[in-house]
């Protein structure tokens, strides 16, 4: 069955407190809603706006609702050492019942690593070398590791998460070598706004060489992610999507983006509009829908959770 996410994240479009996010969890798992999500960012490309720790967010929001996922979305691995994930991301499974995803990623945004210092050259190594270590920090009493970029010695990491072996770790990839790590390590993929084609050839990618391998490639969970509006008016919707989303997009993917390129990357339209645009992704093999609405406001998810998810129930 097809499993379907909300977007938390505070960027860029702020909440007027913590309070608001915390409604907005409560209200997706009282209407069913399958994940939340958060991202991580030190910095963003929205000017004056940014965002709330990922970890310490997730945790008071899995303190609170009771069955819903939590998960990261994504992680960027290059920003902390893979034994304070391993150590936080446990905690919050503990704390949330058994209940989070562990989403990582490499990073994108060459200004915050520049801006931070960290290194951007290396990071698609240092990820799978986080990903190896968290993994074997979550299993196994006492772990070594000789690594180009870590080396541990005797390492304990207590205690263990709830879930056994350990969360489910998601790799954000794109590009072959991030894709390539995510068919040997992931227990998920996901990928921010993609179009259906290139969802459909990424992921089989992915799949072929998970076989190659010797893993089971439908075992990797394939997540779907876009930013989105849904209105009861298509017009409203795409109006939305023009003032909100279109200049994000731009800043982000380039000045080159219009409005009618959003069509092939995001879900905007009424109801039946995002329900045929959801069926062509779930075509491509997509099993979890996450989307991020514009504005993260009762009315559009209200309309997600009760005209556009019914439909695949």
């Amino acid at each position: 069955m097809v499993r379907f996410g909300l977007d938390l994240t505070i960027w860029p479009w702020e909440y007027q407190s913590f309070n608001d996010i915390l409604k907005m969890a409560l209200l997706a798992e009282k209407l069913g809603i399958d994940s939340v999500w958060m991202s991580d960012h030190l910095m963003y490309t929205t000017p004056n706006q940014g965002s709330l720790e990922v970890f310490a967010s997730l945790a008071a929001v899995g303190a609170e609702t009771h069955k819903i996922k939590i998960g990261t979305k994504v992680v960027c691995m290059p920003f902390r050492h893979p034994g304070l994930i391993a150590k936080i991301g446990a905690t919050i499974d503990i704390i949330s019942g058994g209940r989070l995803v562990l989403g990582v990623g490499a990073g994108w945004y060459k200004r915050e690593f520049d801006a931070f210092d960290f290194r951007f050259d290396r990071k698609v190594s240092l990820t799978r070398e986080g990903v190896e270590i968290i993994k074997r920090l979550w299993k196994e009493p006492t772990v070594d590791y000789e690594g180009q970029f870590y080396r541990i010695r005797g390492a304990v990491s207590l205690p263990k998460p709830l879930q056994k072996p350990h969360p489910p770790v998601w790799i954000a990839s794109s590009g072959s070598h991030m894709l390539k790590i995510t068919a040997e390590l992931g227990d998920g993929w996901i990928i921010p706004n993609p179009t259906v084609e290139e969802y459909g050839q990424k992921l089989s990618s992915i799949r072929e060489h998970a076989e190659k391998i010797g893993r089971d490639g439908g075992s990797i969970e394939a997540g779907y992610y876009a930013y989105s509006s849904i209105s009861s008016s298509s017009e409203k919707a795409w109006k939305i999507a023009e003032e909100q989303i279109l200049p994000e997009r731009r800043r982000v993917l380039g000045s080159q983006i219009q409005l009618k390129d959003l069509k092939n990357i995001c879900i905007v339209g009424n109801p039946d509009e995002w329900v045929d645009r959801i069926e062509q992704n779930i075509e491509a093999g997509a099993e979890h829908i996450i989307v991020k609405t514009v504005p993260p406001d009762r009315e559009s998810l209200r309309l997600y959770a009760e005209k556009v998810i019914p439909h695949f129930r």
